[in-house]
């Protein structure tokens, strides 16, 4: 997992190039105004998903784990707590592999930790890193996020 902000370079200047130009478009592009949906960047490799809804309780949520695809989960408004961890066999599964959509889920995470997104942030999960975003803080709150989903293999 790897936290930083879009308008502070020094927390991505170190990333490879591909997700050093994936945090550019997101710095680049007006998100804020962005309609809600799915937008192709390169055709099944990378793309970007653009929602908004409500966070909820951890205690109501599950995370999700995938395998193929890199999470870059990037708060435009609102404020959000995910929480994550490490995938191994003590995490119970609770929805089993769903390869159309990459993910399945699991009802606890192993050595699990949080953190607080507030707009402009950005966290980026790998393939078999449990998440569990959307999130509240205290209460339940509207937000808007982008999720941009990158094949590993443009990692390699």
């Amino acid at each position: 997992m790897i936290l930083g902000n879009i308008h502070q370079p020094q927390t991505y200047s170190y990333l490879s190039p591909i997700l050093k130009q994936a945090i550019s478009y997101l710095k680049q592009t007006d998100m804020y105004n962005l309609p809600v949906g799915r937008y192709e960047l390169e055709k099944e490799l990378l793309y970007v998903n653009v929602m908004e809804f409500y966070t909820n309780f951890s205690e109501q949520k599950q995370a999700e784990v995938h395998r193929e695809y890199i999470d870059i989960q990037f708060l435009i408004s609102g404020q959000e707590r995910i929480f994550f961890g490490l995938e191994n066999t003590t995490n119970p599964v609770f929805k089993e592999y769903d390869e159309i959509n990459d993910y399945y889920l699991v009802s606890s995470i192993s050595c699990e930790s949080e953190l607080l997104l507030s707009p402009g942030m950005f966290a980026i999960f790998f393939p078999e890193q449990p998440h569990k975003p959307g999130c509240c803080i205290e209460t339940p709150m509207s937000l808007k996020k982008a999720v941009m989903k990158m094949h590993k293999s443009l990692l390699v």
